[in-house]
């Protein structure tokens, strides 16, 4: 009888962890297993047909807070028809609904990946975190970072927690299908100007605002300069506001969501990351697969895949100068930036390969499995 596996996601949206979650379905080895995903609520259409696809089936729980009982019972209800094995919870708070509902459905296997440091729980919510340690099985962490803080600060037994890092699949980043020129013409620059490239979602984590004004000091010394920020989020109008105060509108462009992250990273001689706070980015580990030399600030999980002067150089978060100063040593020092960029590429090969990453996971799916039903 194949294993049955849950994977349970509050919503499909364009997010590091969603596209992880989608990427993972797509590679997973399902042979002997039958997977299901349920999500708490509607989302990305485009992104819910993928799961369609790579699924064997799909679940919308629509959920909400007021008929928050309700959606528990029907959770648990739905986990024990389908005679769920393991449920898979990711983000919050699904990672909270899906082990209660697991727990109340007896699946025998309750596990969450954790994609974020969490540090904004609430005092309350850090003592329903330890109690819920009760029914969780195993806490998947994608940095040393995390790991630590649900150990310390959420009191898990460090028997339930696991370091497994976020992965790309690294055969979707070999080679661009169109070049740094037509890159550059879309946007009305010549392609022999240096590109800065960063890719995330438009919030105050990533600390947009202070890139657009290291690319002002950058430009000082090298006028022609050019940004290309790819992502969306309600902070696009605040990060356009500081690229008009800056002065820098002719050279950094919000390039918006975007299908072809290969294409921009490929055309990129720097990748940039400048957050002041950050679980496991997946866009990091897709410049080093694009052979990048990075610049990124050392926060979070960044340092489990950089290490400053060997793949990449890291710098303190919030510092414009030294971010200025860093990306311009790379504009300047093409054969450090090649040398950078080659043990980047090194890294990724060796540490964050997507399909290495999903047979650990379905490893753990059965070797849990098999040790609570013994």
């Amino acid at each position: 009888m194949p294993l049955r596996v849950c994977i349970l996601i509050p919503i499909f949206d364009l997010g590091g962890a969603e596209v992880q979650v989608l990427d993972q379905l797509r590679v997973l080895d399902r042979s002997g297993m039958r997977v299901s995903v349920c999500c708490l609520t509607s989302g990305d259409r485009r992104m819910e047909r993928q799961a369609r696809r790579y699924a064997d089936s799909f679940f919308n729980l629509g959920f909400r807070w007021r008929f928050l009982p309700f959606a528990l019972l029907r959770l648990a209800r739905y986990l024990r028809d389908q005679e769920i094995d393991v449920i898979h919870c990711h983000l919050p708070p699904a990672d909270w609904v899906g082990r209660l509902a697991g727990w109340l459905g007896g699946v025998p296997v309750r596990i969450t990946t954790e994609h974020g440091r969490g540090l904004w729980k609430s005092r309350g919510r850090v003592l329903f975190e330890k109690m819920l340690n009760g029914v969780t099985d195993l806490r998947i962490c994608v940095s040393h970072d995390i790991l630590e803080i649900r150990a310390r600060r959420e009191g898990t037994p460090r028997g339930k927690l696991e370091y497994l890092p976020n992965g790309v699949d690294l055969n979707l980043f070999k080679t661009p299908t169109r070049g740094k020129h037509e890159i550059m013409t879309e946007f009305g620059w010549d392609a022999a100007d240096p590109l800065v490239v960063s890719v995330g979602r438009l919030v105050r984590e990533k600390n947009y605002p202070l890139l657009a004004d290291s690319i002002g000091s950058i430009r000082d010394r090298i006028p022609t300069v050019r940004c290309l920020i790819a992502g969306e989020g309600k902070l696009r109008g605040e990060i356009d506001a500081r690229i008009g105060v800056v002065g820098v509108g002719e050279n950094v462009k919000l390039a918006g969501a975007r299908s072809d992250i290969s294409d921009l990273l490929h055309a990129a001689d720097v990748f940039v990351l400048p957050s002041v706070r950050e679980g496991f980015p997946v866009s990091l580990i897709e410049a080093m697969a694009c052979g990048k030399a990075i610049v990124a600030t050392d926060v979070g999980g960044i340092p489990d895949a950089i290490t400053g002067g060997e793949n990449g150089i890291l710098v303190s978060p919030g510092d414009t100068l030294a971010l200025a100063e860093a990306v311009e040593k790379l504009l300047t020092d093409k054969d450090l930036a090649e040398r950078l960029g080659r043990a980047a590429l090194r890294t990724a090969a060796e540490k964050f390969g997507l399909q290495h990453i999903a047979q650990r996971i379905k490893d753990l799916y059965f070797d849990l499995h098999r040790r609570k039903t013994a």
